[in-house]
């Protein structure tokens, strides 16, 4: 009998020590290892533009393939957008088939990836925030509690099909909140500067937050905003995230010198967050400057002190890096939509902002920038 109750005691004790320390861990859970510097690219359109014939050289004019040759170049990340249910004939093509095939092919060439949830069918930023559509008639628990589902789900899928990203962007761009006009909130505008709408925005960010370390526990989480120029409107932005204890690991953010202003700007925004967040990495995920006058935007509000050419284009990157290496919580970049090139039949979508010529599809001066 005592050898009966010792072997039940035994097995017992066997059974609560984890057996995971020499097996394989559950996909998606291992801890992430970032890149002490992070040189990313958002290359959301690569795929469609490769299926419509785009050209890529290098500056020699000899082809290249685009996810080796900004390998080469020092890219160490690549940062992907994904929408809900996006008509797949536009530029927000990206729905989870496309993201989950591009994200498979980044990785097989040793980059980390970002997922940037966009929580839309189409664009979203700082002036449009739209809900799926499907989402529209959901009331305020509901429209949460799909977030964190929605959320949940993705990631199962892209784990299962060992696509765990390495990074999760829980909404773009989020300034003035999201799912409009639900989680809609902004740190100015006196209609959606109240506690409840604070509150309510944070809680559904805590939701798609809980999901991702529920499947991706070992990923960051990052909290986007643009105003990578603004130092007043980031610090009372990230300050609401503290004050209603949103979890997430790194601030990211937009700076486009046309918008945003001179790099005094971006340092001065740098030098309030890295003071009043210390925890936090910072990340610059969305940059880009012309290649051509044509780049500037109609709307733009700042001219830059930099020429709108591939020599300025150039000489902006060097002096954006170099400021960025000033603040030791910023831990990289990641430069918007680089893949625009020449296409022969025709661009899709055209901003003069890329590191390829549109005519040529001969890699720009700037493309040597990244490896510095």
């Amino acid at each position: 009998m005592k050898n009966t109750t010792l072997s039940i005691l035994l097995l017992a004790l066997f059974l609560t020590i984890p057996c995971c320390k020499d097996g394989p861990n559950v996909p998606g859970t291992d801890p992430v290892v970032q890149p002490d510097w992070i040189v990313g690219a958002d290359i959301s359109l690569l795929s469609r533009i490769q299926a419509a014939g785009g050209v890529y050289k290098d500056s020699q004019g000899k082809e290249v393939e685009v996810l080796s040759f900004f390998k080469e170049k020092g890219f160490n990340y690549v940062r992907l957008r994904l929408f809900f249910n996006p008509d797949l004939q536009s530029t927000a093509c990206q729905n989870l088939p496309y993201v989950q095939d591009l994200m498979k092919k980044a990785k097989a060439k040793g980059y980390k990836v970002l997922l940037n949830f966009h929580y839309s069918d189409t664009w979203a930023d700082p002036g449009k925030q739209y809900k799926p559509a499907s989402w529209n008639s959901l009331g305020a628990d509901a429209l949460a509690e799909k977030v964190y589902t929605y959320t949940r789900e993705t990631l199962s899928q892209l784990v299962a099909k060992g696509a765990a990203p390495d990074m999760i962007q829980i909404g773009n761009e989020i300034t003035n909140g999201m799912l409009w006009d639900s989680a809609r909130a902004d740190v100015w505008t006196q209609e959606w500067n109240t506690p409840g709408r604070w509150a309510y925005f944070c809680r559904v960010l805590s939701r798609a937050s809980e999901a991702c370390r529920e499947i991706c526990p070992g990923s960051w989480i990052m909290v986007h905003i643009d105003r990578g120029g603004d130092r007043e409107t980031a610090l009372r932005f990230f300050n609401k995230m503290e004050q209603y204890k949103v979890d997430y690991d790194i601030i990211g953010l937009s700076y486009y010198p046309f918008w945003h202003g001179p790099l005094s700007n971006l340092r001065a925004c740098l030098n309030g967050l890295q003071m009043n967040f210390p925890s936090k990495k910072i990340n610059l995920v969305e940059v880009a400057f012309p290649n051509h006058t044509w780049g500037i935007p109609d709307n733009a509000g700042y001219a830059p002190e930099y020429e709108a050419s591939p020599v300025g284009q150039a000489a902006f990157m060097e002096d954006f890096i170099q400021t960025l290496k000033d603040f030791p919580n910023v831990n990289g970049f990641m430069y918007w939509y680089p893949e625009e090139t020449y296409i022969p039949g025709g661009n899709i979508l055209t901003l003069h902002r890329g590191v390829f010529d549109i005519h040529t599809g001969k890699s720009l001066p700037v493309t040597d920038v990244f490896t510095h």
